[in-house]
């Protein structure tokens, strides 16, 4: 894939570790930067890393404050007591802010989603199976900033709480079948022109 400059957005909760190995075992060596919120159980965030990084081509490691993510690397918060926010720069970097929950989590998807808004134009963001409304807020701001926006259709999903939320405040310009997810988002990712690229060189 030729390197369009553009990182992708994953938020998922309830159902979302086998929608994560649906989405994730589709993407090539390769693949753009992505930045993933799973919401669990404190503690479970290593051993969810380590299950996602052996089904997938990627490296799927543990976000960590001050990370840059490049092409080939899937960074993953789960489990923490401190929010992902992307920061600029190429490779792109992370930072981990505690504090208290956005949307009753932490880490919050919203949180991500609202940190890559100034970065939207290269934003492929995708809000899959989970309970409440935790991402639809930030999938809104996303989509009307420019970037892609996917949420999972309501007959794959464990739990049809999240992409449900952005579907009501039309934050999703697709709404796709879970098998259909991974797929849709490379190709979102290709499709982003060079001059996208260009134009913003931070998030």
């Amino acid at each position: 894939m030729a390197d369009s400059g553009a990182f992708i957005l994953i938020g998922a909760s309830t159902g979302g570790v086998d929608a994560l190995i649906s989405v994730l075992s589709c993407f090539p060596p390769d693949c753009p930067p992505t930045f993933i919120v799973q919401h669990t159980g404190g503690g479970f965030g290593e051993s969810l890393t380590r299950l996602l990084d052996r089904q997938c081509a990627a490296e799927v490691r543990a976000a960590r404050d001050g990370d840059r993510i490049g092409r080939g690397q899937i960074a993953l918060a789960a489990g923490s007591r401190a929010h992902m926010r992307l920061g600029g720069g190429r490779p792109m970097r992370i930072t981990l802010l505690a504090g208290t929950p956005i949307s009753g989590h932490m880490p919050s998807v919203d949180a991500m989603f609202q940190s890559a808004v100034p970065g939207a134009s290269r934003a492929v963001a995708a809000l899959l199976t989970g309970m409440g409304r935790d991402g639809a807020r930030g999938l809104k701001a996303l989509h009307d900033a420019g970037a892609c926006t996917i949420a999972q259709d309501e007959a794959t999903s464990t739990v049809y709480g999240m992409p449900r939320a952005a579907m009501e405040l039309d934050a999703a310009r697709r709404c796709l079948p879970l098998q259909k997810i991974g797929p849709e988002i490379l190709r979102a990712c290709a499709a982003i022109p060079p001059r996208a690229t260009q134009r913003r060189a931070t998030t």
